[in-house]
């Protein structure tokens, strides 16, 4: 024990007195020259040496060397072998060997570089953290891509995870994402202590480098083709009177009101009306985002149907989602349900654990769940589009809980039943798998993890199950190459033919606001443009509500606009969005070619003004009988007077009247054709018509006042 104390006592009066050597000198003068940084400590080393021979590594082979073109003189290089599983299966780091306290704010500065393999290749990728090193709680994470050139990198954070006691934190490299070379110099870590600003530290991550950011890369001529072709079509109309004759110079406004693709964002279910959160300006705003009135299309509830979520009613009632579910239907809102099976015991009732050698108990009460949500609350009736699955590719308890037993070789054949058993009780719902291991981890083909997630795809596609679509979670904590992300929804999309959407997507906060702007309209460009791509939801869009990454964030919790704001609506209301004024020429038509997604049109004839919808999912032509459209011309009916149910959906309507007065009705089709007309008392009305997909516009009044609703068939 007292050898132990005297070489612990050796160690702290060498830290204490040795002297930085020349590289770190001139990096303090730097620093603060440039960014009036001073007082700083060295809690880990001071000298370049010190650094390379003291870093532990594993999975690696090291070498050192020497270089006369840089501020450093030393490096380390790194080999690191191809087959790993995750990227933290290799790595280099250093531990601290002084305490550092909560709200230090401490600067990493490393060098770092790719270096050719015999092909001439120089393409390297690693992962920056910083973590405790009892739990692994990150201060940061970062993942980087690098050149065959030097590039320095500034890393600051704030410590926020505990009191760091000498040898307790942890900063270094994740290698392990493929066979590569790397190389590593100028390691420095500085602590400035808990005064100085965070935003004062520098920031240099190389992040405005991803693949494809060039203004004039080829991805984005292609894109826009491909944005040209699929997303938009040719809507030709004629205008005719009520014997059927041509109307020319007829003026009609075509309005675009809603996107086909589905734009959307995770929420809470209780931020609504009649919820423990709710908040008036955060229901105003999801509807309208751009101040004109447009809102997200699509949303999916973080948390509140997730499987303990529903039974424990963690942050929204059961009650409240029973509301909130038909008011967003109703307002046109596309949902998707997150998520039916997470089968991992964490992500289960504890019962599910406690009785994990039953595995009659465990499919019991997997479909029990199912069929309470599906069948017994009939969610499937709103909730068109469910996560099936969850990250099944690291959530393995279940299956292999069930491995072994009879008619389970592996356990995933479980997966196969799953889907038949949701496509069962949802028979019109989209049946997705949903996972993090491709886009979110920046893996690519050959990673044994995305691998992995291939087979457990092709596993499920070959049983012949009802699986519809792929989820592409995309918590980026830098951002991807624009070519990988495209890679990686070709390569599924060629394999399996499956639509897909980007279910969950982010970036950290302290992203620099100008690469936020770009990464995110190039991100959701080329997602927009793929053509297995049905929708692009992010997780989340207000700061209060934000899970882990706040940067990509439309608001800002005082509900100011962000960044991120400006790139999501210039593009999904202003670049990807379709108004136009024509007139009918001599034979009555007019034709425009627009976004896809529901229009409202309106016309002028004889003077008067009237309207109508079209659900344009393809080349459209309409023909417009002037005498069978609705005027505009009466004051509004407030609105909500009139609500249906399920909308979008199948079957019966059911129609509310919440006014107590007696309204008339008409129920047109896209093409103006009257379809039903009658009354609706105040109540309830169910109308058993045979609907084919479509866009159907009823409309109502009482004489004095005029109402319409968009009904959505599918």
């Amino acid at each position: 024990m007292k050898s132990i104390l005297l070489s612990l006592t050796l160690l702290l009066c060498v830290t204490s007195f040795a002297q930085p050597d020349a590289y770190h000198n001139d990096l303090i003068s730097t620093l603060s020259v440039q960014f009036t940084l001073t007082g700083e400590t060295f809690p880990f080393y001071d000298t370049e040496e010190e650094y390379l021979t003291q870093a532990g590594s594993y999975n690696v082979q090291e070498t050192l060397g020497t270089v006369d073109d840089q501020p450093f003189t030393q490096y380390v290089e790194l080999d690191i072998p191809g087959g790993l599983e995750f990227s933290y299966s290799a790595g280099w780091n250093v531990r601290n060997t002084a305490p550092v306290a909560l709200g230090d704010k401490i600067l990493w500065v490393v060098y770092l570089r790719a270096k050719p393999n015999e092909a001439g290749d120089a393409t390297a990728r690693v992962s920056l953290f910083a973590e405790r090193n009892d739990n692994f709680e990150k201060e940061i994470l970062t993942t980087v891509d690098l050149s065959q050139n030097w590039q320095r990198y500034y890393v600051p954070m704030e410590v926020m995870t505990r009191e760091q006691p000498i040898d307790g934190m942890t900063i270094g490299l994740h290698v392990g994402f493929l066979e590569q070379t790397i190389q590593v110099g100028g390691m420095a870590i500085l602590n400035y202590g808990p005064d100085v600003p965070l935003e004062q530290l520098p920031r240099v991550l190389n992040e405005g480098n991803y693949g494809g950011f060039e203004a004039d890369h080829p991805w984005r001529a292609a894109a826009a083709v491909r944005i040209e072709a699929l997303r938009k079509a040719d809507l030709d109309l004629t205008v005719v009177d009520a014997d059927g004759a041509p109307l020319s110079g007829t003026e009609v406004q075509v309005r675009m009101q809603q996107h086909e693709f589905k734009f959307g964002t995770a929420m809470k279910g209780s931020r609504f009306e009649g919820g423990q959160e709710y908040n008036d300006t955060f229901v105003r705003n999801i509807f309208d985002l751009d101040g004109e009135g447009h809102g997200f299309n699509a949303m999916v509830f973080e948390n509140d149907l997730k499987w303990p979520a529903w039974e424990q009613e963690w942050f929204t009632t059961n009650e409240q989602m029973r509301r909130v579910i038909p008011y967003l239907t109703d307002r046109g809102v596309h949902l998707r349900g997150h998520t039916l099976l997470w089968p991992g015991w964490g992500n289960m009732p504890d019962r599910m654990q406690q009785n994990g050698d039953d595995p009659a108990f465990l499919k019991q009460q997997v479909d029990s769940h199912l069929v309470e949500l599906l069948e017994t609350e009939n969610l499937d009736e709103y909730v068109t589009d469910w996560d099936v699955l969850n990250e099944v590719t690291t959530n393995t308890d279940l299956a292999t809980a069930l491995a072994g037993t009879p008619g389970y070789t592996n356990g995933r054949e479980f997966y196969v039943e799953t889907f038949d058993r949701a496509r069962e009780l949802a028979p019109d719902a989209s049946l997705y798998l949903n996972d993090y291991v491709t886009l979110s981890l920046k893996n690519y083909a050959g990673n044994p993890v995305y691998d992995t997630y291939l087979g457990i795809v092709q596993d499920i596609v070959d049983a012949g199950a009802p699986i519809d679509g792929i989820g592409f979670q995309s918590h980026l904590n830098s951002p991807n190459s624009i070519l990988d992300v495209e890679a990686t929804l070709d390569d599924f999309y060629g394999r399996f033919g499956l639509e897909a959407k980007i279910t969950e997507f982010d970036l950290p906060g302290g992203t620099d606001s100008t690469l936020v702007d770009n990464y995110f309209r190039d991100f959701l460009t080329l997602n927009f443009s793929h053509p297995s791509m049905t929708g692009f939801l992010m997780w989340n869009w207000w700061d209060v509500d934000t899970w882990a990454n706040p940067g990509a964030n439309l608001y800002d919790e005082d509900w100011n606009k962000k960044p991120a704001h400006t790139a999501f609506t210039d593009l999904v209301f202003n670049d990807w969005w379709t108004e136009a004024d024509l007139t009918t020429d001599a034979m009555g038509q007019a034709a425009v070619r627009g976004f896809k997604g529901v229009y409202e049109l309106t016309l002028t004839c004889d003077g008067t003004e009237v309207s109508t919808t079209v659900n344009m999912t393809s080349d459209t032509s309409m023909t417009l009988n002037c005498e069978q459209l609705v005027s505009t011309r009466l004051p509004p009916l407030p609105e909500g007077s009139v609500t249906a149910s399920p909308n979008p959906g199948t079957g019966p309507l059911l129609l509310s009247n919440r006014l107590p007065i007696r309204l008339d009705a008409e129920l047109y089709d896209q093409g103006g054709r009257q379809l039903w007309a009658g009354h609706l008392q105040h109540g309830a009305t169910r109308l058993d018509l045979n609907l084919p997909v479509g866009t159907y516009t009823l409309r109502f009044d009482d004489g004095r006042r005029r109402g319409a609703l968009k009904l959505i068939r599918y």
